[in-house]
């Protein structure tokens, strides 16, 4: 049964990956880079930690999928759902602190969701 709640918090962040990619680039970022009134290393670095954030994400999409495809890799997805679980802490921070606008958008509560198929795969992983 791990292998089924590994497999789903992959897929889960793969989906939410393209979403951010494609969906959030256009209404985040490109607006952001059109701006002159905003220094070019500012908006070079949004684009930077924009795109770094994606990289994260794949990774762990691939490290629940290894750990569900490898036995003994338990390690492996605890990882993936400790990240998960800061960057979905990190969304509903920001949202509650920063700006309740976050609500429109996955960031504050999709990461939820992941963390929560991670750790149910992780605790049913009896493969150690």
């Amino acid at each position: 049964m791990a292998k089924l709640f590994y497999f789903l918090a992959s897929i889960a962040t793969v989906l939410i990956t393209t979403a951010h990619v494609f969906g959030g680039g256009p209404i985040a970022i490109d607006p952001l880079l059109a701006q002159q009134d905003i220094p070019e290393v500012a908006k070079w670095l949004l684009y930077f930690c924009w795109h770094d954030g994606t990289v994260v994400l794949l990774v762990c999409a691939g490290a629940f999928a290894y750990a569900g495809i490898r036995a003994g890799q338990r390690a492996v997805g605890v990882m993936a759902a400790l990240i998960v679980s800061v960057i979905g802490g990190l969304g509903l921070g920001v949202t509650l602190l920063g700006s309740a606008s976050l609500w429109s958008t996955p960031a504050p509560y999709a990461f939820s969701v992941i963390a929560a198929l991670g750790w149910i795969a992780v605790a049913r992983d009896k493969t150690v």
